[in-house]
């Protein structure tokens, strides 16, 4: 670490980190040490093109929204299918008013630990 760029003085965080965050969607983060949280999907929606505050884009998102709170979860391949089984159907008309269970699971990806969203059957 280079002694000539001090680290600028910040504010002392009390409170839940995660407040500070821009954080549009629901993530693993939010979940980790909740155990399962039941949430009703309000809606879904296909985004053309979704760009996240990093920078990084994904084409065609997949976007659940849920009754209970205004904070989207980003369907990933997993989680669609998992949804697909639980509702019986492929159809995002069919999954409104759906109640499904969210948890945080450690997994290894991208070659390190760590926590994913899925769904409890």
């Amino acid at each position: 670490m280079s002694k000539d760029k001090p680290i600028p003085k910040g504010k002392v965080l009390k409170d839940n980190i995660l407040k500070e965050l821009d954080r549009r969607f629901l993530s693993s983060l939010d979940l980790a040490g909740q155990g399962t949280v039941t949430l009703t999907i309000d809606h879904v929606e296909k985004v053309d093109e979704l760009v996240y505050d990093n920078g990084n884009s994904e084409q065609n998102a997949i976007v659940c929204y849920f009754q209970e709170t205004d904070r989207p979860l980003v369907l990933n391949a997993t989680n669609r299918a998992s949804i697909i089984m639980k509702a019986k159907s492929n159809k995002g008309a069919d999954w409104e008013g759906l109640a499904i269970g969210l948890y945080a699971q450690p997994i290894k990806a991208f070659g390190k630990e760590q926590l994913c969203v899925r769904i409890r059957d």
